[in-house]
């Protein structure tokens, strides 16, 4: 297998160390594509991708760019020339799931993106075999390593928002700018991409309600704890109710969820037959992610690839809430609300919103 890897930032530099430190003497990598301009100090380096392109040798590219353009572009025309594509984009994934199952289909090539969600768990592979043989109605996850350490390291360190996420961002957990993960689009990302997958569907992101946990404050966290709450950013998927939802929320403090630290994820399938299925591992960082691109890799080697495919455009439906929820307004009052509709929760003046799970115990 000789493969190409887009982008040598910290995913690509954690397949490329997996692959080379691991005896995967059956996987080589032929390229390395980098920036226009940058200093290409391997010698597997290049900065242009039609030299990638036009190499009938290399049968997989591995895109770790990140964003929608270039790497859409690029992966699209490696397809058409009839290259598998393995990534770990959730935005393109999650934005372009229809055209590119569709490409992987006309060019009879595999479109894997195990590390698109979940890191290391690995959760795709796994939510696809169970699709195949159970209905799967849902799941709670919580899928984004960097804002789950920030509210560790708040839950147990008493710190400041600011505080904690600069030490993430210390541990390489977060970007520079960490908004798509503080404001819950990282989240929505792989949430679409989830339902996908259990449902054989392709899920619209229009109508999702989304919070994410940027005006946190250490308050907040203190009248949690006086609680005996965790809080925690989860998503959630009801397949009966067509119900994508995007939110902190607060489970007792004895729930395992509320025990799920660092950067590691956590998801709780809900299925027909099985009932509740539970996943666990490390869900940011270079050699976590690393490792789900060389499993795709490997399936592909050795044409072990679960087919994924779609039958139809579904809209999320806005659904009323009847929990109750920690509500921060704008003028900093707080208070516990039984119900509110979605419209009022999208209106009003809110600073800050969590669910507050009444029966999340284990």
């Amino acid at each position: 297998m000789n493969i190409a890897i887009l982008g040598f930032g910290t995913v690509g530099k954690g397949a490329y160390e997996i692959i080379k430190n691991n005896g995967l003497d059956y996987i080589t990598v032929s390229k390395i594509l980098k920036r226009k301009g940058s200093a290409l100090t391997k010698p597997e380096m290049v900065d242009d991708f039609d030299v990638i392109l036009n190499d009938d040798s290399i049968d997989t590219v591995v895109e770790c760019m990140g964003g929608s353009e270039p790497a859409f572009s690029y992966v699209s025309q490696a397809m058409r020339k009839k290259k598998n594509v393995v990534t770990s984009n959730k935005l393109l994934v999650a934005t372009h799931y229809d055209e590119l199952i569709k490409l992987s289909d006309e060019n009879d090539v595999y479109f894997m993106f195990e590390a698109s969600v979940g890191g290391g768990i690995p959760w795709i592979e796994n939510l696809s075999r169970v699709g195949f043989v159970d209905d799967v109605l849902g799941f709670k996850a919580i899928f984004n390593g960097t804002t789950n350490y920030i509210l560790d390291k708040m839950t147990n360190g008493y710190v400041d928002f600011d505080v904690a996420l600069k030490e993430t961002q210390d541990m390489g957990f977060a970007e520079k700018d960490p908004s798509s993960d503080i404001d819950g689009d990282d989240l929505l990302y792989k949430t679409i991409i989830s339902a996908n997958v259990a449902t054989r569907k392709s899920f619209s992101m229009e109508n999702v309600l989304k919070f994410g946990i940027r005006y946190l404050t250490k308050e907040d966290m203190a009248y949690f704890k006086k609680s005996h709450l965790v809080l925690k950013l989860i998503t959630t998927f009801d397949r009966d109710k067509n119900l994508i939802l995007v939110m902190p929320e607060l489970f007792d403090e004895n729930a395992y969820i509320a025990n799920v630290g660092l950067n590691y994820n956590y998801v709780e399938l809900y299925c027909k037959t099985e009932g509740r299925l539970i996943f666990i591992g490390p869900g940011a960082g270079s050699l976590p992610t690393g490792h789900s691109i060389v499993q795709d890799l490997v399936r592909i080697s050795q044409n072990a690839v679960v087919p994924i495919y779609t039958t139809e455009k579904v809209i999320v439906n806005y659904q009323d809430f009847t929990e109750k929820f920690y509500i921060r307004y704008d003028d900093g009052k707080v208070e516990i609300v039984n119900g509110m509709t979605v419209s009022e929760l999208k209106n009003s003046t809110i600073k800050f919103i969590a669910r507050i799970n009444s029966e999340h115990h284990q």
